[in-house]
């Protein structure tokens, strides 16, 4: 049984490893970590810190998932804290007194628990004091060195700073020439007695290390595990971070299957050989499917519906059976809400070369988009303008409508191109696409009637 930790800056790995010996340290927690992680039950998952502004933060589905597979997730100190005290009733465990006081309602700000720190290269040391810290600092030192409308007062004046400017330095520089000022000077002296007190965040976390070390997880049991819905956010985030081997790095099939559809220039009938083979078998059997559905008439003219997934070009110039199979591949959805590509295409999946080069491919292009960031620490994928991907890419397909572009390469539109496009325009740039490689790539025409070649 493993145990991973989640944490920094709020207590170092040599001090996790100290207190847990075999504990596996993982850097702050963000979106996807959990659903990448190699976790299965009996495990434990601890979590401290996790990132908020620089990446988006761990969601709720993502713990009750690892929860439901019967891994136990616990909670202490920081982000870990507060996701407990938002789901203690659903199973997660909460450890600490940064915990109780978010389970209690003693503090309902999240910006309570955030810091301004440093990078991993620089062991994400910490440039300023989470206002837990001093709130409990000042409480501990509560009628012994102040009273307890100095401590109200006190912690008023840090309060109202923005969070990366909170520290134990800065309440004693704002209140040196304030009425405040002499208790300030007490505080101080008591948390030179008391360096402990000086930080909730650090003794919430030790806590929480020797708690799992005592309590080994028990065996599981019917009945333990809390039912959660499977969502189209969670099956959307477990397909996009679900890890794939890529050569020496990760990658997710997701990412791999978005390569194909951005850059191969068969993506377009292989996309339609997918749909029909998944509505009907074959094109014959989408049609009869279509029929049935009434989404096409006698003559099988396709219904009002079915005309908003048309061009005006497109119904003013093609008529009958392949305006309808037009329509229905480009509308096509596994059911609704859920996007067609949470699997890979057959056609994909057994072309086990084609499928090894586009995730190397993807691999590659998150490598130039980490370097990027490396060099330049600004730099974030998400922030790639949507109108230099959608010129990049309406000249790479040659398209005069981007959007009915996107649906025939079995994208749901142009936000999803947008997502993986930010995340492959660097790539595509750079020249880097293997272009004599993927113009081999063929789907020929029989396979409208459920035959292929490549």
């Amino acid at each position: 049984m493993t145990v991973h930790v989640f944490a920094g800056p709020t207590v170092t790995p040599e001090r996790i490893t100290g207190l847990l010996p075999g504990a596996e340290v993982h850097p702050p927690v963000q979106h996807g970590d959990l659903l990448r992680l190699p976790a299965c039950g009996g495990d434990t998952v601890l979590l401290v810190d996790g990132f908020f502004l620089q990446a988006p933060a761990v969601r709720h589905k993502e713990i009750l998932h690892l929860i439901h597979s019967g891994v136990r997730v616990a909670g202490t100190s920081s982000m870990g804290a507060l996701r407990a005290a938002e789901l203690h009733r659903f199973g997660m465990i909460g450890l600490g007194q940064v915990f109780r006081w978010y389970a209690e309602g003693t503090v309902t700000a999240d910006d309570e628990v955030a810091v301004s720190h440093l990078t991993e290269e620089d062991g994400y040391r910490q440039l300023s004091d989470a206002l837990v810290a001093l709130r409990y600092g000042l409480e501990r030192a509560t009628g012994t060195a102040i009273t307890a409308a100095e401590r109200d007062a006190l912690l008023a004046e840090v309060a109202a700073l923005p969070f990366a400017r909170r520290s134990w330095r800065t309440l004693w520089r704002i209140t040196g020439h304030t009425p405040l000022a002499d208790a300030a000077a007490r505080v101080r002296a008591y948390l030179a007695d008391h360096p402990q007190d000086a930080d909730v965040k650090l003794l919430d976390a030790e806590l929480a290390l020797r708690w799992v070390l005592d309590n080994p997880v028990p065996p599981a049991s019917a009945g333990e595990r809390p039912s959660t819905l499977d969502t189209v956010y969670l099956a959307d985030w477990r397909w996009e971070h679900t890890p794939v081997p890529a050569g020496d790095r990760r990658t997710s099939d997701h990412l791999a299957l978005g390569f194909l559809q951005l850059f191969l220039p068969a993506y377009p009938r292989l996309n339609r050989y997918t749909a029909l083979a998944r509505i009907g078998g074959d094109a014959d059997g989408a049609l009869a499917a279509a029929r049935a559905a009434g989404l096409i008439g006698e003559e099988d003219e396709p219904s009002p519906g079915m005309r908003e997934w048309l061009t005006d070009e497109e119904l003013a110039t093609t008529s009958g059976r392949e305006l309808v199979l037009t329509a229905l591949v480009r509308s096509f959805r596994t059911e609704p809400g859920v996007r067609t590509t949470h699997t890979l295409p057959d056609l994909v999946s057994s072309a086990e070369p084609l499928l090894r080069l586009a995730r190397k491919c993807a691999a590659t292009a998150g490598a130039m988009n980490d370097a990027r960031r490396q060099r330049h620490p600004e730099f974030q994928v998400e922030h790639v303008r949507t109108d230099l991907v959608e010129q990049f890419f309406s000249a790479r397909w040659q398209c005069a409508d981007l959007e009915t572009a996107c649906w025939d390469r079995g994208l749901t539109g142009l936000g999803q191109l947008h997502e993986l496009g930010r995340y492959y325009l660097l790539f595509g740039r750079s020249g880097r696409a293997p272009e004599q490689a993927l113009a081999a790539v063929t789907v020929g025409a029989a396979t409208d009637h459920g035959e292929e070649s490549r």
